[in-house]
């Protein structure tokens, strides 16, 4: 019993220290003014800065309808969520079952005989390819007349 008192003491602890460093640092996230340097915007004045001003130009009415589409987005997606998971559920328990091949059983004749069906190999083996040579266009050898090892031999006349 001890122990849970323990655990709760520690939580509430735990959630009162979360809640003063969030004020704390909220305090310290008041407005300040930027200004933009040219290219870039600081902080800290530079000589020629423009100071801006990024009020929220928006009313209580226009505050509502922004969050009010916020929360309709967010439910939305929620849904698209919920229903991408049960067709993903679906299409999971669609799926064929594979059975292995040692648990299948090879055809049987009428005589009782057992014949094991082979699969043929369908397509060709795989072959060296030719080497394959860059040449240059124009530069093609002319082919040469090769002349053969065998000579002439003389007619008769």
């Amino acid at each position: 019993m001890k122990r849970a008192t323990l655990s709760r003491l520690q939580r509430g602890v735990f959630l009162a220290t979360l809640l003063i460093s969030i004020f704390t640092v909220s305090k310290g996230l008041q407005a300040q003014n930027i200004y933009k340097c040219s290219n870039s915007y600081s902080q800290t004045p530079c000589p020629g800065a423009n100071t801006l001003t990024l009020d929220d130009g928006r009313n209580a009415a226009q505050k509502q309808q922004s969050d009010a589409a916020i929360r309709r987005d967010a439910g939305l997606a929620a849904a698209l969520e919920k229903d991408r998971v049960a067709q993903e559920k679906i299409a999971v328990a669609r799926t064929p079952v594979v059975v292995p091949v040692a648990a299948q059983t090879a055809p049987q004749s009428e005589d009782g005989v057992v014949h094991k069906i082979t699969p043929k190999r369908i397509g060709t083996k795989h072959h060296k390819p030719k080497a394959f040579i860059a040449e240059v266009p124009g530069s093609e050898k002319k082919p040469s007349d090769k002349k053969s090892g065998k000579r002439k031999t003389a007619k008769p006349a």
